[in-house]
């Protein structure tokens, strides 16, 4: 069992196990040591969830708005201050996780203790809602975790931000930006990172843009696993930054880079099939301190086929077509017809195929 499931699986288990019992205990047969644990434990706990409920919740609220204040603050200041910035949002986003956890235990046991609710009710609401929250404290204590050890490493930062701030170059070749950082950190460790944020928030991009990354894959696995209308898909997709058009159909399972997304453009009647990979950055170079990135851009009525890979800074021209698996590593130009790794022109569309390939529907 991976340690990211323990945590929320002992929950599960402990929960359960004091749902059964306690139902046994009220209804079947009494049981002397959960008698005793009733007659003194429960009045307490009713007293805590009943009478300081109100405290309790506004104690709750009152953190939220504290976190919100911090977190502004931690993301304005990044803009000039950027390791304090990201250290002060890190944290509140930290604080968010660990609060709402609290709060979601604390209303659900809450349940249990609705003196306005019928015995029975309150029973099955805790069954209904239990696995409910097992699956959102699934959620949160992974997302704590990875706050958790991005907090500690920039925490750890500090010094090497202050003191030994690598130095780094930009270099523009063709559509591709290559940022290279004199480091011989990993490029994906706190001082790398920061350097990149930093030149891309010059670009226009979010200072944040790698937790906006985390946050971008969530609802990239949403879009794959719930959602089925295209439309809507193309909603969410929009939400994450992605451009797209009138009438395109981004099939189920499609991957745009959680990074950047907004370096992702779909025209009008363009589309991909299903399991296409669209990625607008690269890290694995030669050199470990080098990051690139570059947009993707599939033009009007272009179709990308299934499982097929496209490489940053690469243009689909218009009305174009991709064969099912290909990896795509550079321009392919209009009306035509390619596949294969790394992808080639096979050959280009007559006028009877043009015409059919630019129809409007």
């Amino acid at each position: 069992m991976k340690k990211g499931f323990v945590l929320p699986f002992i929950f599960l288990i402990v929960s359960s196990i004091v749902l059964i019992l306690f139902v046994i205990n009220r209804l079947f047969i009494s049981i002397p040591w959960i008698s005793t644990i009733y007659e003194y434990i429960v009045p307490w706990l009713s007293l805590i969830f009943n009478e300081y409920n109100t405290y309790i919740y506004g104690g709750i609220f009152i953190t939220f708005t504290f976190l919100l204040v911090l977190y502004v603050l931690g993301y304005n200041l990044a803009k000039s201050k950027q390791l304090t910035g990201s250290i002060i949002y890190i944290f509140s986003l930290l604080g968010f996780v660990a609060i709402t956890f609290i709060a979601s235990y604390f209303t659900y046991f809450s349940v249990l203790f609705n003196q306005d609710l019928a015995l029975n009710t309150r029973l099955m609401l805790f069954i209904l809602f239990l696995p409910i929250n097992f699956a959102l404290s699934l959620v949160l204590f992974l997302v704590n975790i990875d706050f958790v050890i991005f907090f500690k490493d920039l925490v750890k930062a500090r010094k090497v931000w202050k003191h030994n701030k690598p130095e780094f170059e930009v270099q523009v070749k063709g559509k591709i930006t290559y940022i290279n950082i004199d480091t011989e950190e990993h490029i994906f460790t706190p001082i790398p990172m920061l350097i990149i944020a930093k030149y891309l928030q010059s670009k226009g991009f979010s200072i944040s843009w790698f937790v906006k990354g985390a946050f971008n894959h969530v609802i990239s696995l949403i879009i794959t696993y719930l959602i089925g209308w295209p439309r809507a898909r193309n909603k969410l997709f929009r939400f994450t930054g992605m451009k797209i058009g009138k009438n395109c159909h981004i099939s189920q399972k499609a991957a745009p880079d959680p990074l950047l997304p907004d370096l992702i453009e779909f025209e009008e009647g363009s589309g991909c099939g299903i399991g296409v990979k669209m990625l607008t950055h690269n890290a694995m170079h030669i050199k470990h301190g080098t990051f690139s990135f570059g947009p993707i851009k599939v033009c009007k009525n272009a179709r990308i086929g299934a499982y097929s890979i496209l490489l940053p800074g690469v243009t689909i021209g218009k009305g174009s077509i991709i064969g099912a698996g290909s990896v795509v590593t550079e321009d392919i130009p209009p009306y035509s017809i390619a596949y294969g790794v790394p992808a080639k022109v096979i050959r280009q569309l007559n006028e009877y195929e043009k015409g059919e390939v630019d129809k409007k529907y």
